[in-house]
């Protein structure tokens, strides 16, 4: 990297052009490197995240029954993995600007179903979250689907090429058109979303009695952690999205992308363990026998103790003894040989 600088700025100088461009052309393609370098960087992110948690996705995803959650983690996970891939190879590989014209329509239309998969995780964890109440699976499925109409209408409509200057060939990148910013709305409405998510987490957390739970507290940690760690990122890129230089407008996309599905992924995986904890610690904490409910006593009564001692005298078949209004009849069965006696209390 150190000597970067020094190769971008030779091979301006061999275009021949006068210096205010030569030293406009070495920052362009000193940027596409920083760029290249650090998408690639954020894939391996991606990659290891994947690799680290494959035995637990084995025990608490592949081998769980069939379930929305289930399908939206694999989708999120594996189609993340791919899109990322896409990208990745546009980003560093060298196209001409006629084969990019039509190529850069796929950066943002194969990454918006990896945000919103993550999006879809997110609204149905906090619908079960809030007790699968009607009004909150309306308003939440509205407003995924008026994300992903905007999204669509960003990936068709509100991206444009970006031309590199003066080469032929290069990455295939994309950004907002000249003096609009579309292209921010796409990382502003999922903060939108996420934001109004994590309101009604911490509105249901305040009505809760078993607050101090386990899951309740990793659904709400974890869930603040994601929602502060992606809205940050992502309101950064809306904001790269206001400054002039095209070539950083986007730097920070593929940051935003891979952090929403690794915590995303996250959540759902510790989500998950901790509730194959709990059962796993249920089932070898020993068999809870309850009282039933039809003839439960409503207070605790005081144990009686018999002081079988009395009884010890030998050849008595049968004494007798009063505790608290309740006489018991005890019979004593002795071992002459031995010595043992068994003592059977009746209540009479």
């Amino acid at each position: 990297m150190s000597g970067m600088y020094e190769v971008s700025q030779i091979a301006a100088a061999s275009l021949g052009a006068d210096p205010e461009t030569t030293a406009m052309i070495a920052t362009a393609f000193n940027l596409l490197h920083v760029l290249q370098v650090y998408t690639s960087s954020m894939m391996a992110v991606a990659v290891w995240d994947w690799l680290s948690c494959l035995r637990l996705e084995w025990d608490v995803i592949w081998k769980a029954r069939w379930s929305p959650i289930k399908a939206l983690y694999l989708w999120t996970r594996y189609y993340g993995l791919l899109a990322f891939s896409l990208n990745l190879w546009l980003f560093n590989s060298n196209f001409t600007t006629e084969q990019c014209k039509t190529l850069h329509y796929l950066i943002a239309a194969t990454c918006m179903w990896v945000t919103l998969g993550s999006e879809a995780i997110l609204a149905m964890r906090t619908y079960a979250f809030l007790g699968r109440k009607m009004w909150t699976g309306i308003l939440l499925t509205a407003m995924l689907v008026g994300e992903t109409a905007y999204l669509l209408y960003v990936s068709i409509a509100g991206v444009k090429q970006t031309i590199l200057p003066v080469v032929d060939k290069g990455p295939c990148t994309a950004t907002d058109a000249p003096g609009k910013h579309i292209v921010s709305g796409y990382w502003l409405a999922p903060v939108a979303f996420d934001l109004f998510c994590t309101f009604l987490t911490l509105w249901k957390v305040t009505t809760l009695q078993a607050r101090g739970s386990v899951l309740v507290k990793v659904f709400v940690s974890e869930g603040l952690f994601y929602f502060l760690s992606v809205s940050g990122v992502n309101v950064l890129n809306a904001i790269f999205m206001f400054q002039s230089n095209v070539n950083i407008q986007n730097i920070n996309s593929f940051l935003s992308l891979i952090l929403t599905q690794v915590l995303c992924c996250r959540l759902v995986l510790n989500l998950r363990s901790q509730g194959k904890a709990g059962v796993s610690h249920t089932s070898h904490s020993g068999p809870k026998v309850n009282a039933p409910a039809i003839g439960r006593p409503s207070e605790t009564l005081d144990t009686v103790n018999i002081p079988l001692e009395r009884f010890n005298e030998p050849w008595t078949e049968t004494k007798s003894y009063e505790h608290g209004g309740v006489k018991v009849q005890v019979e004593v069965e002795r071992d002459i040989e031995s010595g043992r006696s068994s003592c059977e209390p009746r209540n009479s």
